[in-house]
């Protein structure tokens, strides 16, 4: 007698049911974990743009400026009167913009202001000043998906700091 060797048509069709289950676990938690990445990039994306744009003053011994004429861009002025306007989340994608979720009450150490504002922008008259010897206007840009949020806090002497708000509390990455 000859065993025939092989895979039942029950074997397989387990083995494709529970691979099934699988995927539909897997991919809505790897949905979830991307656009969280997206956010914390894109918040991370501006404190390097603010970081390079300090240095580049440091390095000229001129003040630049950045501002945010919407929800979605901010921009840079140069000393010369030349402006850059970067997009939020340019690199990373998603749907952010500049402010906070609903919700969110309380504000990173850097903040000028008891409540975050609506804008999203917490610097005195809405723009950060970056100083020719490295110092900065105090204050903070917040940005969300709806979902997450964060902020890029930013002290007087020019240190950039990335927030994430979670259980009613900012705290540093």
């Amino acid at each position: 007698m000859t065993k025939k060797r092989g895979f039942t048509l029950i074997e397989l069709m387990v083995v494709i049911g529970i691979i099934s289950i699988i995927i539909a676990i897997a991919v809505p938690n790897f949905a979830g974990i991307q656009q969280r990445a997206r956010i914390r990039s894109g918040a991370q994306q501006i404190a390097q743009d603010l970081r390079q744009i300090r240095e580049r003053a440091l390095s000229i011994g001129q003040r630049f400026l950045v501002t945010r004429p919407d929800d979605r861009h901010y921009q840079v002025t140069s000393p010369n009167g030349t402006v850059t306007t970067y997009r939020l989340g340019q690199t990373t994608g998603g749907h952010l913009r500049f402010g906070v979720s609903a919700g969110v009450s309380s504000t990173p150490p850097e903040a000028n202001q008891p409540s975050p504002p609506a804008n999203g922008f917490d610097f005195p008259t809405n723009t950060l000043i970056l100083e020719p010897r490295g110092a900065a206007s105090k204050g903070v840009i917040y940005v969300t998906d709806g979902r997450e949020n964060y902020a890029v806090g930013i002290n007087s002497l020019g240190k950039i700091r990335v927030y994430i708000y979670g259980n009613g509390a900012w705290s540093g990455l």
